[in-house]
């Protein structure tokens, strides 16, 4: 196995192989064995190390790579430096929400329970008094995390969860402004009564409502960033 694709053709073999053949924790064949079993210089298997690196699969170590427990917020990281914050992107990540969540809400009006209520309750309470734009941001982001969760659809959260970087970078936009931070924080307490009541109907108005919210809040900021540059 040779030539430019041989770093891309390594690494599909070996990627598939953790998944299948490997636990956490193994170790891979070393450097020199991978090189004389693919036919490849020493250097092809370093490269292609570093992706597998990159991608949360392996783990450099002093006894040479071993396999890690999956960590898809480090390929996320690397995933988020590629938005901009254009108001397409940036409206493209709010519907995005919208679809996941309003669409979560039936399942999580009847998988709701008083310990996700109160993470709720708990969240959008460190939300209000938050001291930084991050620190908001991740508050908001574990409060609709909290309704994702109460779909009790495992799927779902697990796409949520891996989409943290990109969601709580969206969502540090429009909590440097105090009002549109409590109005944002009045429109989860409805979220919350609404849960609570297990009423979908007042949940799904709750969540447009607060989603329409974001979406003014997002074009009032990219209107601020055209008058600057005007």
């Amino acid at each position: 196995m040779a030539g430019t694709s041989a770093v891309d053709d390594i690494r599909k073999v070996l990627r598939k192989e953790i998944v299948e053949r490997y636990a956490p924790g193994d170790a891979l064949p070393n450097e020199r064995e991978l090189a004389e079993r693919f036919g490849v210089a020493r250097n092809t298997i370093r490269e292609t190390m570093i992706h597998l690196e990159a991608f949360g699969l392996i783990e450099k170590t002093k006894r040479g790579a071993k396999v890690q427990k999956p960590d898809f917020n480090a390929v996320f990281e690397v995933f988020a430096q590629h938005f901009d914050n254009s108001p397409q992107a940036m409206g493209d990540v709010l519907n995005f929400r919208r679809i996941v969540e309003t669409g979560a809400a039936a399942f999580a009006v009847s998988g709701v329970d008083d310990e996700i209520l109160k993470r709720m309750e708990n969240a959008n309470r460190s939300l209000a008094s938050a001291l930084t734009v991050s620190e908001a941001a991740g508050h908001d982001y574990e409060f609709h995390l909290c309704l994702v969760a109460a779909s009790r659809n495992a799927v779902l959260l697990s796409l949520y969860q891996v989409m943290a970087v990109t969601l709580r970078y969206y969502l540090e936009i429009g909590k440097t402004r105090r009002l549109d931070t409590e109005a944002a924080c009045a429109q989860h307490e409805r979220i919350i009564e609404a849960l609570r009541a297990r009423d979908d109907a007042q949940l799904a108005s709750a969540l447009n409502a607060h989603f329409d919210h974001s979406g003014s809040v997002l074009a009032a900021q990219a209107g601020d960033r055209t008058g600057a540059a005007s």
